[in-house]
């Protein structure tokens, strides 16, 4: 599977990832509220975790064209997942592997890969891709989770929008990036996030940022599909996007499967 190298060239941006086990998420009395809100406004923190399927594709526009696709399949309930997309060299690769362990089995341009450490490295990439493209397309959602710092940073106003800024952080030691920052500016009508600004590991001010559109209902959650990457001619967008109660078991053990 194609590293995250593509992206982080194209947005230059990738999560933290839970990498070992830092201590319950703090948020600040002032957040918990608007945290709240957020999730409830995109159908509630309690839905989100007892969903069993999440299924949808990542796409990379440059310039009003279709640059890479990355397909996801991630069951949930059972903690496994399939990614397909194409590896550094423009072959199409899946992955389909068990979140627990990264164990399981690839294939490369249909065919099923018998050794061992290639097989490895393709199950290890398309665990990144599933850590960067889940985390865009379901960030409030993870706000919960270990390791996670929030704070109340201040409010803004434009002519019609009042927003709440939250500054997002990780505690020191958690995951590859502790050091990123990232600013969500919530709407205070709809309580969805209009966009968010960013300063990742590595980087200096002022931050990137990237708006977030589209809300979607995809069964009992809603999403944001769509991200444009501010001032570079870069979109993110979802597609495909479902919930579904279950998916075909041949999506787990097929060279290929139905969309």
């Amino acid at each position: 599977m194609n590293s995250l190298l593509l992206i982080a060239a194209m947005i230059a941006l990738s999560p933290a990832t839970i990498s070992a086990a830092p201590p319950a998420a703090d948020i600040d009395a002032e957040s918990a509220g608007i945290v709240r809100a957020l999730t409830d406004a995109m159908g509630g923190q309690e839905t989100w975790d007892r969903l069993p399927c999440f299924r949808f594709d990542f796409v990379v526009v440059r310039d009003g064209k279709e640059v890479a696709r990355f397909r996801h399949w991630w069951d949930r309930r059972n903690g496994r997942c399939r990614v397909e997309g194409p590896n550094d060299q423009g072959k199409q690769v899946a992955a389909i592997f068990t979140l627990a362990d990264r164990k399981g089995i690839a294939f490369v341009e249909g065919i099923g890969e018998s050794d061992p450490a290639l097989v490895a490295e393709i199950i290890q990439n398309g665990y990144e891709r599933w850590v960067n493209d889940t985390y865009w397309a379901m960030m409030p959602f993870k706000l919960h989770d270990p390791g996670v710092r929030i704070r109340y940073a201040r409010n803004e106003r434009t002519l019609e929008t009042v927003y709440d800024v939250l500054e997002l952080s990780f505690v020191p030691g958690t995951g590859l990036t502790p050091d990123d920052r990232y600013w969500l500016y919530v709407n205070r009508k709809t309580h969805l996030i209009d966009r968010w600004e960013h300063i990742l590991t590595g980087q200096k001010p002022p931050p990137s940022g990237a708006s977030w559109e589209a809300w979607t209902a995809i069964g009992p959650v809603r999403l944001s599909l769509q991200r444009r990457i501010q001032g570079k001619p870069v979109m993110l967008r979802f597609e495909n996007a479902a919930a579904p109660a279950a998916f075909d078991e041949n999506v787990f053990n097929f060279a290929s499967v139905r969309n």
